[in-house]
């Protein structure tokens, strides 16, 4: 874009577009690298036109440089071509002079432009990263609390359990009092467990104590007479 004018200037040799593509990359959303591909691009047109320039006597070395010049750059509207054209018919060298200083003015402020924009960009993704870094750790003071508060609540009710499993063990209630205590292990070991490999195998344990408590309460109570047995002394007579 910074040199459409230059081309305009050669446009009248009507040279075919070369296919060479070499170092024009592909635009990224990074200015800095588009900035550098840009340049890139700019010295190779500058270069072919000057080198162009230096074999004026040479028709076919002007018109495979300016080929190249002429890839790297837009294809000119038809406005602009007739704008050329007009010039070369009246070929004054006043208005050459004028066109010339025109393209020097304007490749001036692009540079300009450019150099402004490159620090913006700098300094919006440095407000852009500073921003994701706050997001950041907004999201990990979330995921704290929201583990601050399921540790809490364990730890309360798990401290009740374990309340509970002293007074049923004082009160000669085993089984009440161990599966208060288990419990009470679970709530309290959950916190530091859950997001560890131990999580699984310590909730399979759970469960299995479970299952032999379960199955030697069962037992008990199949095995525990429902009768009194017959020394007892009101057994026979009950108005004894």
């Amino acid at each position: 874009m910074r040199l459409i004018l230059v081309l305009c200037l050669f446009a009248i040799t009507g040279c075919q577009t070369a296919t060479d593509t070499l170092g024009t990359g592909t635009p990224t959303a990074e200015l800095g690298t588009l900035g550098n591909q840009i340049d890139k691009s700019d010295q190779r047109v500058a270069a072919s036109i000057a080198v162009a320039s230096e074999n004026a006597e040479k028709p076919a070395i002007v018109k495979a440089e300016l080929g190249v010049a002429a890839s790297y750059l837009p294809k000119p509207d038809q406005t602009h071509i007739d704008y050329v054209r007009s010039r070369v018919a009246r070929s004054d060298p006043a208005e050459y002079k004028r066109a010339e200083d025109a393209g020097r003015k304007l490749l001036a402020v692009i540079d300009s432009n450019w150099a402004k924009a490159e620090i913006e960009a700098k300094a919006n993704k440095a407000a852009i990263d500073n921003a994701n870094k706050q997001i950041t750790c907004l999201k990990a003071d979330i995921a704290q609390a929201k583990k601050d508060i399921v540790t809490w609540t364990c730890a309360g009710i798990g401290a009740c359990l374990a309340l509970a499993a002293v007074a049923l063990f004082w009160l000669r209630q085993v089984l009440g009092g161990i599966a208060a205590a288990a419990g009470s292990a679970c709530l309290l070991a959950y916190p530091s467990l859950v997001e560890t490999p131990w999580f699984l195998p310590s909730l399979a344990s759970l469960g299995g104590v479970c299952v032999v408590l379960g199955g030697w309460y069962a037992f008990k109570t199949a095995t525990t007479p429902t009768t009194p047995p017959d020394n007892f002394p009101d057994a026979k007579d009950p108005l004894r």
